[in-house]
């Protein structure tokens, strides 16, 4: 899992942002935690403070050690701060995987163009790599990483990392193949308006109503649609040669697409319900970013309460919903806000202790957390 974070002069972020997901120790929705580190995350700010680019940032290791589908390159415009373009973006991983601690840091100008790798295993350092031909007597590649392999980089546009993860046998139990495996699985998405986008996991375009077709899900997406206040009677039918998702009305004597009917918070749990059915079973991490941007609080709660069932992998996701600030879903270790160059949990951002009886929401409202 991830534990910990860390980003400096990417986008809006000009000093080093350090995102801690060290849980505490809580008595109550202890499936929110593994192993001392929140599992199920939920991050708030005002609007500008960087959530998406946040999101953005923990996804930039996708680009570069996995051929999964990358952000799309309308967010990666700015890659270095405008406020010191003579520096580059330093992202930094801590990942916990069995009993091991990796430390994954890396500089990039530009998603495609590395500066350097530096790969720590409990403290020691295994790979410390600088691209140039200038800096190349600097760099050091154990041997128990490496092997035999004669590592001759071109040029600074191919991971030292991902290089040697193709060229050596693979061996599930190496941490370079826990590390390129775990970036593999690890899925961003976001709903927009009139469309969505989404990073790692997969490649290529999807047909999310073709998928609720394929697996034969038709009458659970129904019955989804239905838990969030959506009652449509739905089936597929071929309409001049292609498959469509139909809603019936007046006991099927009134058809229609379902798209014409659907409103944007419908399509918004279209979406949700579609990647739970292709991905959920198989990814890493999961980050979508105001996932309940169209949605009533009370289908934002449901999916919230669906995230927190799922025990195979690590989600974080951002919102405005204050509702969803309370100990029923969340905790206060596991609920962060974020204000610019800064993020922090509501348990560090208060000298209050916080029990679980305590109505977190009210006490954001009141001024009982630091958010500046």
């Amino acid at each position: 899992m991830l534990k910990k974070f860390e980003v400096e002069n990417f986008k809006g972020f000009s000093k080093r942002l350090v995102f801690d997901l060290t849980a505490r120790d809580y008595e109550f929705n202890q499936n929110l935690t593994e192993n001392g580190i929140v599992k199920k995350a939920i991050i708030y700010g005002k609007n500008s403070v960087g959530k998406t680019s946040l999101g953005i940032a923990m996804f930039d290791i996708v680009s570069h050690l996995t051929d999964k589908e990358r952000i799309p390159f309308i967010y990666l415009q700015n890659y270095i701060c405008l406020e010191n373009l003579h520096e580059p973006a330093t992202f930094k991983y801590t990942f916990a995987f069995d009993n091991d601690i990796i430390e994954y840091e890396y500089k990039k100008w530009d998603p495609d163009n590395l500066v350097s790798e530096k790969l720590l295993v409990n403290d020691k350092t295994l790979i410390d790599y600088h691209y140039g031909n200038s800096t190349s007597n600097k760099n050091f590649i154990d041997d128990s990483i490496k092997g035999s392999l004669n590592i001759k980089l071109v040029d600074n546009k191919l991971s030292v990392i991902k290089y040697i993860y193709r060229n050596t046998p693979t061996d599930n139990n190496s941490i370079i193949t826990k590390l390129v495996h775990f970036c593999e699985n690890m899925l961003w998405y976001r709903r927009l308006s009139d469309s969505s986008a989404y990073a790692g996991f997969s490649n290529g375009n999807h047909n999310f109503f073709d998928i609720i077709y394929e697996h034969g899900k038709t009458r659970e997406f129904q019955d989804f649609l239905k838990r969030n206040g959506v009652d449509y009677q739905l089936d597929f039918e071929n309409i001049n040669g292609i498959r469509q998702l139909l809603a019936y009305f007046k006991n099927g004597e009134i058809k229609t697409l379902f798209t014409s009917v659907a409103s944007t918070g419908t399509m918004a749990l279209a979406l949700f319900f579609a990647w739970t059915t292709i991905a959920f079973d198989k990814i890493s991490f999961l980050f979508t970013d105001e996932f309940d941007a169209f949605l009533h609080f009370e289908s934002a709660k449901l999916i919230v309460e669906e995230l927190n069932k799922c025990k195979g992998f690590q989600s974080i996701v951002t919102t405005h919903n204050t509702y969803l600030m309370q100990n029923k879903l969340t905790r206060p270790d596991c609920c962060y806000l974020m204000t610019q160059n800064k993020i922090a949990s509501l348990f560090n951002s208060t000298d209050k202790e916080i029990r679980e009886a305590h109505n977190l929401e009210k006490m954001y409202v009141n001024g009982a957390f630091i958010d500046e």
